[in-house]
C-alpha cells in the first residue's frame, strides 16, 4: 500500500514539475494560468463571445478580490495546473496548445474526477455571474445576458461595484 502511494506521489510530482519546466520551453510555449482559464471558459460556454461579455475581466476581479476566499482562488489556480497535467498525459502538450477537439476531450476526462467536476462547476458559476452581472461591474456593459433571457433586473440596482 505504501509503495503504491509513493508511486502516485512521485508520478504527481513529476507531472507538476513537467508542467512548470516545459511551459517555458519552445515546444510547449509559455501560457499563463489566466490565458488557460479564459480558454477553458470559452470552451465551456462558447456563446459568451456572442453575448460580448468580458468574462476574462470578471475572472480577474474574482482572483484579485479580498472578499473571495483564498481557498477558492487557490482551487481555480490549482485546477489550471491539474488540467494541464491531464493534457500533457493525454496529448503531450498543455491545454492551450491543443486543438478544440482535444481540449473538449480533456475537459470530458477531468469532469469525471471529483476535483474536475467541482472546478468546471466553479468556472461555469463565475461565467454565469459575469453574464448576468449589472453593467456597474463593467463586464456586461450592454446587459446582453439579461436581454438574452428577457430578464428584468430587480431594484434597487447597484450604484457601485461591490466585488
Amino acid at each position: 500500500m505504501i509503495h503504491n502511494s509513493r508511486r502516485t506521489f512521485l508520478k504527481a510530482s513529476l507531472l507538476s514539475t513537467a508542467v512548470l519546466v516545459m511551459s517555458g520551453c519552445d515546444v510547449y510555449g509559455a501560457v499563463s494560468p489566466k490565458q488557460t482559464l479564459d480558454l477553458v471558459q470559452e470552451d465551456l460556454f462558447p456563446f459568451s463571445k456572442e453575448l460580448d461579455v468580458k468574462i476574462s475581466v470578471y475572472l480577474t476581479i474574482v482572483l484579485n478580490h479580498s472578499r473571495i476566499n483564498e481557498q477558492d482562488k487557490e482551487f481555480l489556480r490549482n485546477g489550471v495546473q491539474w488540467l494541464n497535467e491531464e493534457a500533457i498525459l493525454k496529448y503531450d502538450r498543455v491545454y492551450a496548445k491543443l486543438n478544440s477537439s482535444e481540449r473538449q476531450n480533456v475537459l470530458k476526462i477531468v469532469s469525471k474526477e471529483n476535483w474536475g467536476e467541482s472546478w468546471i462547476s466553479a468556472l461555469l458559476t463565475y461565467t454565469m455571474e459575469a453574464i448576468f452581472s449589472d453593467k456597474t461591474y463593467g463586464v456586461n456593459p450592454k446587459e446582453s445576458g439579461h436581454k438574452w433571457l428577457a430578464f428584468e433586473m430587480g431594484l434597487p440596482r447597484p450604484t457601485e461595484a461591490l466585488l
